[in-house]
């Protein structure tokens, strides 16, 4: 698998977590939330979800985090590979 993508997971001033979007070989893309809920525990969860595109990935993270933790969450850049990687 391929990073194509790595964001911040944030909700107004508070970051919530990290995002990784992956690319398989056949082109799934698989979206890998990193996560710690303080409240109830100090150890790191994951949720792992799978899509057919890169943006039906993004838009399942921001359904599943506004479930999970709210609502007005957001994904932040942290870096982006080359275009030429990420539809390679």
């Amino acid at each position: 698998m391929v990073t194509v993508d790595l964001f911040r997971l944030s909700r107004s001033d508070l970051s919530l977590g990290h995002v990784r979007i992956l690319r398989e070989h056949n082109r799934l893309f698989h979206a890998v939330v990193s996560y710690r809920n303080t409240e109830e525990q100090e150890d790191t969860q994951s949720y792992r979800l799978v899509a057919d595109t890169r943006n039906h990935a993004i838009m399942s993270v921001l359904s599943w985090a506004n479930k999970e933790f709210g609502g007005h969450c957001v994904l932040l850049p942290l870096r982006s590979a080359p275009r030429s990687l990420a539809f390679a």
